[in-house]
């Protein structure tokens, strides 16, 4: 279990570092690292670019006709990023569409902070969606969840200390073995400009090398590792020092410890020092031994997929178009990720990626989107929870393709039948064929399963269906045989009844106005519940 352990997270690492690693060296005078570190500097600027998906198929002559379907709906997606302005980097729009195979889909994206605005064609409200807020419901009444004022610092250290972050990884980066360089003129926003273009090439199998290569370059940069540890101690002691002053009081705890620890906290140099040689020692052991951990690690992996992953089958190649200014205005990308699960259907996913930017650090306004009428909150959306699709009209391309294309609300639900009284009073899930010889389900077990919501009146002995995404609302009497659908007054075969707690009703009943079909098998005594 450990080496599977240890197997899945170099494999990880190694296709991060595929994914990171474009060789920052100076190479015929271009220094792209610092190309890349003056993009990632950029207060304010226009762009555009894409990001397409592309299903190289296999052999689905094993597959089933719902796998065949979704593979041809999504074997050509291409998310279309139309306009992209970034007036701060707190405040970003973002105008696209989603194409597939059959349609578009436009969408509007506005960013403030950590509040996020999504208009997607179809939708009933514009969708809304708090990162800080979400982080504070993950965390709940814990008595170490952070406070709010605390998570806005965090996040603005952390875009203060990201140039420093990024400074020490691309100066440690090794080239890779195909790296060139060339002059070409190139359209930017229908602008001609002269520039150079690094042409860059990474394959799986070259992933091990370089990434020993990238940990001896850290562990050689004592310099750069103390500076950066140093500017880490800068920026985040002040933060873990106010939080240690509250640890006693929300842990319990005697003060001895956060007391300590603070005082160590203020010594910055003996600080640095501690931190920098215990990974210097982690890092030299692992050096160390490098060559035989790896091979015997590599040579213990039997995931035909992670093989493929280190293979010459991975590639990545990457064009970045540099202008005079030293900064990045284009860059081309295409990645291909072989997939060896034979069954799957598909022998590989290539990803290609696009984009160009201008109005670098001009002023620039991020477009805004109306929220007059009120927003849908995609906080208050479980993943279990179906009414999701119910954010959208019925005749929009987007719940089309929810619904019809990736099935997100499909179910299937398999029920054994009780085989006499003796069964569900241990298991009151099972359904059970009653006097009138119709099959019965408890109603709050199917009704949940199935995204609806359930309520019990006591007073009325009446049971309350909500199902949103079906629009219906069922309202059950106990022992009464006449039920209400929305209003209407229907009849039922046979009259809901109460056994060990649970409310049991007709099965077929309840699963077509659920917007289910039923089956049943009478050789294996079971039910199957199907909704597409």
């Amino acid at each position: 279990m450990q080496r599977k352990r240890f197997t899945w997270w170099i494999s990880t690492a190694l296709v991060i570092m595929l994914l990171a690693l474009t060789g920052c060296q100076a190479v015929q005078g271009l220094d792209l690292g610092q190309a890349i570190q003056n993009s990632a500097s950029i207060q304010s600027a226009e762009s555009k670019g894409s990001l397409q998906m592309d299903i190289i198929t296999g052999n689905t002559d094993g597959l089933s006709a719902d796998e065949k379907r979704l593979i041809d709906v999504l074997h050509h997606v291409n998310l279309e990023l139309k306009s992209v302005k970034m007036q701060d980097k707190q405040h970003i729009s973002v105008e696209g569409a989603l194409t597939y195979s059959k349609g578009s889909i436009p969408f509007q994206i506005n960013v403030n902070g950590t509040k996020f605005t999504i208009q997607i064609e179809g939708a009933k409200k514009p969708l809304f969606f708090d990162l800080m807020a979400a982080q504070a419901g993950l965390a709940g009444s814990s008595s170490a969840a952070l406070s709010s004022d605390m998570q806005q610092q965090l996040l603005k250290k952390a875009e203060e200390l990201w140039p420093a972050l990024l400074k020490f990884f691309l100066t440690n980066a090794p080239n890779p073995e195909h790296f060139s360089v060339a002059s070409v003129s190139e359209p930017v926003n229908s602008e001609t400009l002269s520039m150079q273009k690094a042409h860059i090439e990474i394959k799986g199998n070259e992933l091990v090398g370089l990434l020993k290569a990238f940990l001896t370059n850290i562990l050689a940069d004592e310099k750069g590792m103390k500076e950066l540890i140093g500017q880490l101690h800068d920026a985040l002691v002040p933060i873990i020092k106010e939080e240690m002053k509250a640890f006693p009081s929300k842990s319990g705890f005697s003060s001895e410890l956060p007391d300590l620890m603070m005082a160590y906290l203020d010594n910055k140099t003996l600080a640095v020092e501690f931190v920098y040689t215990t990974i210097q020692q982690f890092l030299k052991k692992a050096l160390d031994e490098w060559d035989k951990n790896m091979e015997d690690t590599l040579s213990s992996v039997s995931d035909s997929q992670v093989k493929a992953l280190l293979s010459d089958k991975t590639v990545l190649k990457t064009d970045f178009f540099i202008d005079n200014d030293k900064q990045i205005r284009k860059v081309n990308a295409e990645f291909t990720l072989p997939i060896t699960e034979v069954s799957a259907g598909v022998s590989a996913l290539k990803f290609t990626y696009t984009s160009e930017i201008w109005n670098i650090n001009k002023p620039v306004t991020a477009s805004v989107i109306d929220t007059s009428g009120g927003v849908l909150n995609l906080s208050e959306v479980t993943a279990n929870n179906d009414s999701f699709l119910t954010y959208f009209n019925k005749d929009s391309k987007f719940y089309s393709f929810l619904r019809e294309d990736l099935k997100i609300a499909k179910k299937d639900i398999h029920l054994l039948m009780s085989q006499g009284d003796d069964d569900y009073k241990f298991d009151s899930s099972h359904p059970f064929i009653n006097e009138d010889q119709v099959s019965m389900v408890p109603v709050r077990f199917i009704s949940e399963r199935l995204g609806a919501q359930v309520k019990w009146n006591a007073d009325s002995k009446q049971i309350t269906v909500k199902d949103e995404l079906n629009e219906k609302t069922i309202v059950l009497t106990l022992n009464s045989k006449t039920t209400s659908v929305n209003g209407s007054s229907v009849q039922l075969d046979s009259a809901p009844i109460l056994k060990n707690g649970s409310t049991f009703v007709p099965l077929r009943f309840i699963a077509e106005q659920l917007g289910c079909k039923v089956g049943f098998d009478n050789k294996t005594g079971s039910v199957t519940i199907t909704r597409e």
